[in-house]
């Protein structure tokens, strides 16, 4: 969730591969990774759905509410990926099965970690989100453009979860805390293993590479037929910044709803003191 949305220029440009590693298995590098080995912007979709503009989340609802209507839903995907090498993190995954209808030549790289180490990352990122009730959630961030399209996304995001999986994860489900590995946990932790199992279900071999990040340039540039490049492979945690953003979230829509009860407040007493002095 962390670094600056990307928004191409070209539009003609297409998915040529599909990065289908869960969230916090290294998304922001594999992104990365790519749009050095792709020579383009890759919708790495942390960035996008927390931090585009209000046009462009009100666009994606449309296309989540199209959920059922397969010609539909795919249009709007297709005009929401268009100018994209390649895409990463959710909610790319969710939508593996409309992205592989729409690029049927795309590639697929799973990016795999080890479950425990993925649990302590990605578990306070996913208590951020699931602490405040649905309800507040939406009253909260009702002002906020882009923002306040979040719960109706992470709705639809716990539906497919659910569907995809078998596990539900939307605001009020509650996590335990990170430390030793209890039942609950290791529930959560399944989801990892589920997911990758799901991946691989459904993409073709012959357009599937899984791979650890410790491995470096080789098996990703191998397989996508390019030259491995002579730097470092990069390695980026945005945990941090994914932290930044929902304390952003959550602070600006509390000032915002600040100032509109203190311009209500205003507002009120001047018309009282108004109407008293008539």
């Amino acid at each position: 969730m962390g670094g600056v949305p990307s928004v191409p220029r070209d539009k003609s440009r297409s998915i040529q591969v599909i990065a289908a590693g869960y969230s916090r298995t290294g998304t922001t590098s594999i992104s990365i990774a790519l749009e050095r080995l792709l020579d383009g912007p890759v919708f790495h979709g942390g960035n996008q759905i927390f931090q585009r503009e209000d046009a462009f989340m009100r666009e994606w609802c449309r296309m989540i509410d199209a959920d059922g209507d397969a010609p539909e839903m795919r249009a709007r995907l297709r005009r929401i990926t268009a100018g994209y090498a390649a895409i990463a993190d959710a909610p790319a995954y969710l939508l593996l099965p409309e992205l592989l209808a729409l690029y049927p030549d795309a590639r697929v790289v799973l990016v795999t970690r080890d479950r425990a180490r993925w649990y302590r990352s990605m578990a306070p990122i996913m208590r951020s989100v699931s602490a405040p009730p649905m309800r507040l959630l939406e009253v909260l961030l009702w002002p906020c453009p882009g923002w306040r399209w979040l719960p109706h996304y992470l709705q639809w995001a716990g539906r497919r979860e659910e569907k995809r999986i078998g596990i539900e994860f939307t605001p009020g489900n509650r996590l335990p805390r990170v430390g030793k590995m209890n039942h609950r946990s290791n529930i959560m932790a399944d989801m990892l293993d589920k997911h990758n199992d799901w991946v691989r279900r459904n993409v073709p071999p012959d357009r599937f590479l899984e791979m650890d990040l410790s491995e470096g340039w080789s098996p990703l540039a191998d397989f996508l037929g390019v030259p491995v490049p002579d730097e470092p492979f990069p390695r980026a945690n945005d945990a941090a910044e994914a932290d930044a953003v929902t304390r952003r979230i959550l602070t600006t829509a509390a000032l915002t709803w600040t100032g509109i009860l203190a311009t209500t407040a205003a507002v009120a007493w001047q018309a009282r003191h108004l109407w008293r002095t008539r």
